[in-house]
């Protein structure tokens, strides 16, 4: 099921690719099949977030709405397809450079933060976890190692073409400029990276010097390079296709071609199968939590369309810029997706004509900032699920970072603000 369910959601992202609700039926089916082998306190979790979701579509029924039950099915599946397929990524990463001795100290933390953010504005989230597992003891990231991978991976949603929220941002905010949005995102992510980095130095308490960082030679970052190679060329020949399937396709056919190259197709072929059969199933972890994250955000959204469109300003400059993106950020805190409130802030928004650049880049900000300290983010969540850290420890642990962001995107808004205008 989860092979399937990895091959549907990356062929459903192409031009002509089946339904994503059929790698949907294939994903639940194989959380069931998981769901005895997970710990009593995921499938506590699971069964509260799930029964929250329930709830709200009940809600949304009474009030006379028409959910799309279908979303059950495609909420977060082809992230979740995307997930299982850069798993294949571990038969090589163990390979590589296992001889290295892992960099300490200050310069490492900053190579990390900055390494994370380049290769991760590309492969996506499998540049966390490509960098957690080298630099992790046992291949598990420390809380102040995975603090650090999240903020600088986030950050790149600020400028990254390759990033859902960049597509999002432009699909709500439309006649916002890609490449005007690109250069005020860049410059406020070279800003948080340096606001992450100073943090962890300073959490730490020896200012960063026994932290453990990912060794950025030619050889460790092989794999992380050719991928975004052929993500960033999927992209260009295929502008149709989701950056979902592109990544996954594209590390399902790396793995192939350089297991084929290097061990045979007869080795290559059954070290794919060990993998499918005995590393897959190990991430019940991570298929369950977004499995009930999805009917969460989904009966939510459910509920959300039921209601009247309130409009809070009369204008939309820098003021009502912050207050938006806070509230975005507050939403994310307890557990809505940035995806929802930028379709509910847009909505509100719409019958003041908001200058389109500064709308978006709020949105992007949102999503940048406001993951580092939602629960419910999928960063938080693939990282609880695949190590083991709790999502809510790790929101916890960026509430500072997540302060001292928005105050900077603040003062940014204020100076784009008076650009736009």
């Amino acid at each position: 099921m989860l092979v399937a369910m990895t091959v549907l959601a990356a062929l459903a992202g192409t031009a002509s690719g089946p339904l994503i609700w059929w790698a949907g039926i294939a994903a639940w089916l194989a959380g069931l099949l998981l769901w005895p082998q997970l710990a009593a306190s995921q499938q506590r979790q699971a069964l509260f977030i799930s029964g929250i979701g329930i709830l709200a579509y009940g809600l949304s029924l009474a009030r006379g709405g028409h959910p799309d039950w279908l979303l059950l099915l495609s909420q977060n599946t082809a992230l979740l397809g995307m997930l299982a397929a850069v798993s294949f990524l571990q038969m090589l990463s163990t390979s590589e450079g296992e001889d290295d001795t892992l960099p300490r100290g200050q310069s490492a933390l900053w190579r990390t933060a900055l390494g994370a953010h380049l290769l991760g504005a590309v492969i996506n989230l499998s540049a966390v976890f490509i960098i957690a597992e080298r630099i992790g003891p046992n291949g598990k990231p420390l809380p102040q190692q995975a603090l650090i991978l999240e903020r600088a991976f986030l950050a790149a949603a600020l400028w990254s073409p390759f990033f859902a929220a960049t597509a999002t941002a432009l699909t709500y905010a439309p006649g916002a400029n890609p490449l005007g949005l690109a250069a005020k995102g860049a410059a406020l992510a070279s800003v948080l990276i340096c606001i992450a980095v100073l943090d962890i130095k300073k959490s730490m308490g020896n200012n960063g010097a026994d932290f453990v960082g990912y060794p950025m030679h030619l050889d460790a970052l092989r794999t992380p390079a050719m991928l975004a190679i052929l993500v960033a060329l999927g992209h260009w020949l295929f502008p149709h296709w989701s950056a979902l399937s592109v990544i996954s396709l594209a590390s399902l056919g790396y793995v192939t071609v350089i297991s084929v190259v290097g061990h045979g197709p007869q080795v290559a072929w059954q070290s794919i199968y060990q993998h499918a059969q005995q590393r897959l199933p190990r991430m019940s972890g991570e298929l369950v939590l977004f499995l009930s994250a999805g009917v969460f955000a989904s009966g939510l959204r459910s509920l959300m369309e039921t209601g009247a469109v309130w409009l809070p300003f009369s204008e939309f400059g820098a003021i009502e810029a912050a207050i938006v993106l806070l509230v975005m950020i507050l939403l994310s805190v307890i557990g809505i997706h940035t995806v929802i409130t930028i379709a509910m802030a847009a909505a509100w928004l719409a019958p003041l004509h908001p200058a389109p650049d500064l709308l978006a880049l709020v949105f992007v900000q949102a999503w940048a900032i406001g993951l580092t300290v939602g629960p419910m983010s999928g960063i938080n969540l693939a990282i609880q699920g695949r190590y083991g850290i709790p999502a809510t420890i790790l929101a916890r642990g960026n509430i500072g970072y997540c302060f001292k962001a928005y105050v900077i995107a603040v003062l940014w808004l204020v100076a784009v603000d008076k650009i736009v205008r």
